[in-house]
């Protein structure tokens, strides 16, 4: 199975059980975007898994520039 396949395959499985639970809720216009909506979040959690880490791998700081008439935060 390819890479796109498998995507694919996902993206069924997943449209497949929210169909399942509130498809008759939802219009074919609905439908179509919320497959839409599940190939977007496939995609981007295929992206995020994507990227390795290590244990010893830590977030970057969020730098925030401090003028001295400021209070800290």
């Amino acid at each position: 199975m390819t890479d796109g396949e498998a995507a694919q395959a996902e993206v069924d499985a997943l449209f497949a059980l929210v169909t399942a639970r509130y498809g008759a809720r939802l219009d074919a216009q609905q439908l179509e975007g919320l497959h839409r909506a599940i190939e977007a979040i496939v995609d981007q959690a295929r992206a995020v898994r994507a990227v390795r880490l290590v244990n010893t791998d830590e977030p970057t700081p969020a730098f925030r520039a401090h003028r001295r008439d400021e209070p800290a935060r």
